[in-house]
């Protein structure tokens, strides 16, 4: 038998077929364009589903957001020659009237009235010219001030910083006048007490720098977040303020107005701030820049070798909720601790005792 064949088509047969007689072709060669339409479509809706997507799982509330802004995680750059806080290079000398330079008090009057400690302390290296932070004598005692206020608001485009100049949040003070019977009165026999201020102080919400660097007063430079005013950091004869005078364990006393201050960032705040790679706010200075705490990435504190002639830098800071490239001052371990000059204008300070005004400035402690 032959096999069965499939009729050849010509085009001459063609003619003769009706349309329904022709050959039929495949779905997908006749509609692959349908296919191609649907695909776009998908991938479309897939990218706008991806854009506009909201993790409904975990909705962010108002108060995850503010939190985020408030962080103080910063870059900071490494420490250049970390400090040793028990070989502290002591800052006799650096001091001048007339100009500012890196590492120095640019002050408005050299002080020589006396005042301060004998300078004969162990943690004193005469030798090497260093300090020992971690074994220098404290005053005694743990007093308490319940009374203490500290107020910071703002108004219009001022900063108003109110208080009575006593410590904040619990902090404590050594019992002064120094007693005979302290330890500490062998190195400084301070015969001043403490007693409450009154503290009124408006600052520039925004700062801006002056035509040049200003110098500091013998007076309070700014104040810390504890409430206590901020002192520049020479003593009573022009010598570094952190060795010679005998301090509190929180690195206060009081002067002949009994105005209880610092003259660098005290150790009971430096504890509150030691995250690597942060930076924190900790108080004021008198031409309204911040004072910062600054840690790089291994928990150093930043080192003058950082710093410009006013002891600060410009870098991103968090100020006031919002993180923006500024001018601020930088606290170190070592002098002139705080602040080396003003880089804004400072502003008018009134501080009396809460007994009445005092008869001109005294010498510091």
């Amino acid at each position: 038998m032959e096999e069965n064949k499939k009729p050849e088509i010509t085009p001459e047969a063609i003619e003769e077929l009706k349309p329904n007689q022709l050959p039929k072709k495949s779905f997908i060669k006749r509609f692959w364009w349908v296919g191609i339409i649907i695909v776009v479509a998908v991938v479309g809706i897939i990218v706008i589903a991806l854009f506009f997507h909201k993790d409904t799982s975990k909705p962010k509330t108002s108060s995850q957001t503010v939190s985020l802004k408030k962080t103080n995680t910063a870059t900071i750059p490494d420490a250049i020659n970390p400090v040793n806080p028990k070989a502290i290079p002591v800052g006799d000398g650096n001091v001048s009237s007339s100009s500012p330079k890196n590492g120095s008090i640019y002050a408005c009057q050299i002080p020589g009235g006396g005042g301060g400690g004998n300078g004969t302390g162990p943690w004193l290296n005469n030798t090497a010219k260093t300090w020992d932070s971690t074994t220098k004598t404290a005053v005694s005692g743990a007093v308490a001030w319940p009374s203490a206020n500290y107020q910071v608001s703002v108004s219009q485009n001022n900063r108003i910083i109110t208080g009575n100049d006593l410590p904040i949040n619990g902090q404590t003070t050594g019992v002064y006048p120094i007693q005979k019977t302290d330890k500490a009165y062998m190195y400084d026999g301070n015969p001043n007490k403490i007693a409450s201020q009154t503290i009124s102080l408006t600052l520039p919400l925004q700062p801006s720098a002056a035509s040049k660097p200003g110098c500091l007063n013998m007076d309070s430079i700014g104040i810390l977040s504890d409430g206590v005013v901020l002192f520049n950091g020479l003593d009573g004869e022009s010598r570094d303020a952190a060795v010679y005078e005998t301090l509190d364990s929180c690195d206060g006393h009081p002067q002949q107005s009994s105005e209880y201050h610092h003259h660098n960032i005290p150790s009971c705040i430096l504890a509150k701030h030691n995250t690597p790679n942060t930076s924190s706010l900790v108080g004021y200075a008198n031409d309204g820049y911040g004072i910062y705490v600054e840690r790089d990435s291994k928990g150093n504190l930043l080192t003058n070798a950082n710093l410009d002639e006013c002891h600060g830098r410009t870098s991103s800071i968090l100020w006031d909720g919002k993180r923006i490239d500024m001018y601020h001052y930088v606290a170190t371990i070592e002098y002139p601790y705080t602040l080396g000059c003003f880089h804004g204008t400072s502003q008018v300070k009134q501080t009396t005792p809460a007994m009445g005004p005092r008869q001109g400035p005294p010498p510091p402690r």
